[in-house]
């Protein structure tokens, strides 16, 4: 059994945050420039193609100013936001 840097569930949340990220810079390359990521593992990672590294989660929670087990548990998010999508939510 091949051994996960997070588990299933994490890579999820730090997928959801990814996406987050891109609804509030406005594209895939300004996530790609603000974390720094590359295009092709930004399309893999997405993509569902290669799992979602720690290093990865780590820059996510450095561009969203929030600590590492923040991301992971999914609570990140800014009060009155959508977790998935990263929209406001009127309320």
């Amino acid at each position: 059994m091949p051994r996960r840097d997070l588990s299933l569930d994490e890579q999820k949340r730090v997928l959801a945050y990814l996406n987050m990220l891109r609804t509030r810079l406005g594209s895939w390359t300004l996530v790609e420039q603000a974390l720094p990521l590359s295009h092709s593992v930004r399309v893999e990672v997405t993509s569902g193609r290669s799992e979602i590294s720690t290093a990865i989660a780590f820059r996510v929670a450095k561009v969203l100013d929030v600590s590492l087990y923040d991301v992971l548990a999914g609570t990140a998010h800014p009060p009155n936001t959508c977790p998935q999508c990263g929209h406001p939510i009127d309320g």
